[in-house]
């Protein structure tokens, strides 16, 4: 088990339906935290400084509190049973909102392996594509028994890796895709790596229409490349043949974590991070607080 190279991927968050008539209550709205070490870097606030999620919150007038229980490192099979799944599920009921990120640390741990076992790239896609769809779908069934009235909100994440000498994590998960001399920015490569990362994407996609009463996909592939100046990409449309731009995941946040200082301001107010938590308040939080 490798948990020194936290590989986060794809976000949850899990949505309780205020009572009528007390949707803005802080009350009844409240968030909880559990994954990955996405959570830790994105609403790992202290009591000095607050998270980028409470502050993006906050900046737009919506409810911002938040309790943490992410674990770096961890994966969709920890989460999936055991400690890290009675800790979830004893904690849901007590909170109208709980954000999950995983499944990144499972392709991390998984992906090397299955390539080494002579498989294709599209072969150890599906392997993972299957089993965190079945990984996932568990702990989403066990907070919805825990609380039947939970809304459950997840996505896949942008495309990573652009910082420098960040295209050997890639490169190491699915190594199939560099064959020969391909360098970490060739663009057949880069697009047959990045095939293979939306499959987390594609999980949500799945989990949603398959529980459309209390699951929602967001989208938001694309977003820091767009920032970047890439004409190609939109939100919920990458550029597949391009890695995350350099400024956005950068190496000091271990290539794989979005990053917490703008470009070129250095201003934590213009990084990834909070650009991230922009695009989803705009696509899930606005409307669920009304905010």
């Amino acid at each position: 088990h490798n948990s020194t190279m936290i590989f986060p991927v794809a976000a949850i968050f899990l949505t309780l339906l205020a009572p009528s008539g007390a949707t803005n209550s802080t009350e009844t709205d409240s968030i909880l935290v559990a994954g990955d070490s996405w959570g830790t870097v994105l609403a790992g606030g202290s009591v000095l400084n607050k998270s980028f999620l409470s502050r993006k919150l906050k900046a737009h007038n919506c409810p911002d509190d938040v309790t943490n229980i992410a674990i770096p490192g961890t994966t969709a099979s920890q989460w999936s049973e055991g400690k890290y799944l009675d800790t979830l599920t004893k904690a849901a009921p007590n909170h109208s909102h709980v954000w999950i990120t995983l499944m990144g640390n499972d392709a991390l741990e998984q992906m090397p392996s299955c390539a080494e076992s002579g498989k294709t790239s599209d072969e150890c896609g599906d392997q993972l594509f299957d089993s965190m769809v079945n990984k996932m779908g568990t702990i989403i069934d066990a907070v919805h028994a825990a609380n039947p009235s939970a809304k459950v909100v997840g996505m896949g994440y942008e495309m990573m890796f652009g910082g420098a000498g960040c295209g050997i994590v890639p490169a190491t998960i699915f190594p199939q895709c560099w064959k020969g001399e391909a360098d970490e920015n060739d663009e057949s490569s880069v697009r047959c790596f990045n095939e293979q990362v939306i499959r987390m994407q594609a999980v949500w996609d799945k989990l949603a229409e398959e529980r459309s009463g209390y699951v929602t996909a967001l989208n938001i592939l694309g977003l820091t490349q767009m920032i970047d100046g890439d004409e190609v990409a939109k939100v919920g449309a990458p550029n597949m043949e391009k890695l995350g731009p350099a400024w956005a995941w950068p190496v000091y946040e271990g290539c794989i974590h979005p990053g917490v200082a703008g470009a070129p301001s250095g201003s934590g107010e213009d990084s990834a991070s909070m650009h991230l938590m922009e695009e989803m308040y705009k696509q899930y939080w606005s409307d669920e607080f009304g905010c």
